[in-house]
């Protein structure tokens, strides 16, 4: 009977761990295909809302090379999450260090929105998804408990 239980008990963590190991392939999708964007096309894109033959002002340049900066810091963190997805039952700290990189962000967004206004409802989504991944972490602790 204790068998029984302890099989029970690692089908559950077994699925819990694949459920999340899927949720962080979509997160790395998200982070690799926007971070692809930023970098392939900068600042003056139809995702920010400019037009292609934006004329470049001092501003926009500094803004165009920020954000192919970022989305190569994004990239990273993006493979950094492809490699953790068959590791996640081992790598802890790797998992929790993203999980402090993406609520930082989501606050950084935060205060935008708050300082500027919300661009799209679609980024309330990112808000979202970057201030409740540590929740993941907590999820992982649990699944290795």
């Amino acid at each position: 009977m204790n068998d029984g239980v302890k099989n029970k008990n690692f089908k559950k963590r077994n699925i819990s761990t694949r459920i999340m190991q899927l949720i962080l392939g979509l997160i790395s999708i998200l982070a690799l295909y926007t971070a692809y964007l930023g970098i392939a096309y900068g600042a003056v894109n139809w995702y920010y809302g400019f037009s292609a033959g934006q004329e470049y002002s001092k501003g926009l340049l500094m803004l165009d090379s920020n954000v192919r900066f970022y989305s190569g810091l994004w990239l990273g963190i993006g493979i950094v999450l492809l490699w953790l997805i068959p590791r996640i039952n081992h790598e802890k700290t790797t998992l929790r260090i993203i999980a402090l990189l993406f609520f930082l962000g989501g606050i950084g967004r935060f205060i935008s929105i708050l300082s500027c206004g919300l661009p799209s409802n679609s980024y309330l989504v990112f808000v979202l998804l970057e201030l409740g991944f540590p929740l993941l972490t907590l999820w992982q602790k649990q699944i290795l408990e």
